[in-house]
């Protein structure tokens, strides 16, 4: 279900004339804009992509990933007051265990959550300035290729001596992929990788290859 306009008052415009609310098809831009950028600033999420958690298309999932959101907003009835936090951070969480074989256990999901369905009522409100701040700094970073994220790989409590310090590169994901349906919301026990970070600024997550 595509969002409902919200009952904007035209308003004097530069120069005098009128400026016009927000089309439908606006809004539903500007708001999926605002959940890929959002999810490109999730550390978790992140690394589970520059890893290939989620397999060689880990990029490719992530966007996916952001259009499983807007597809959840936009075909379940009246979201705006049906979707909150908890409803939203249960399904990114779901998403992130049966994709990308990551439970996150601190709370980052829900702060992902909150944002989205912030930007979401600014987004239905015809607000876009906090979301074209969002890709105004998203480019910025881009340009000076600062998109990076740096952790540390720990075997285990056993090899906590033979650490490695990785300098990651940036991971361009801007393709879309389509995919028949969302993957199924029954999360699944996993090693749990849950980041941290240390006293040097390194995020540091539990290595993979003891899975």
């Amino acid at each position: 279900m595509a969002a409902s306009l919200p009952n904007h008052t035209p308003r004097p415009g530069p120069g005098g004339g009128v400026t016009l609310p927000p089309t439908r098809a606006q809004i539903n831009q500007k708001f999926d804009l605002s959940i890929a950028l959002t999810l490109s600033t999730w550390p978790c999420l992140t690394l589970a992509v520059q890893n290939s958690w989620g397999g060689p298309l880990s990029s490719e999932k992530r966007d996916w990933f952001a259009g499983a959101i807007s597809d959840l907003f936009a075909t379940t009835p009246n979201p705006d007051t049906t979707i909150d936090v908890e409803y939203l951070e249960e399904f990114i969480l779901n998403i992130m265990n049966d994709e990308f074989e990551v439970n996150v256990e601190d709370e980052s999901g829900a702060e992902i959550a909150a944002k989205i369905v912030g930007l979401r009522k600014l987004c239905v409100q015809g607000d876009f300035g906090m979301v074209d701040e969002m890709y105004a700094k998203w480019v910025e970073r881009q340009g000076r290729g600062e998109d990076r994220v740096r952790f540390q790989m720990v075997e285990g409590p056993e090899d906590e001596d033979d650490e490695e310090e990785w300098d990651t590169d940036e991971v361009e994901g801007d393709g879309d992929v389509e995919m028949d349906e969302a993957p199924p919301l029954v999360r699944e026990p996993k090693e749990k990788v849950v980041p941290k970070v240390d006293e040097e600024g390194f995020t540091e997550v539990v290595s993979r290859k003891r899975r």
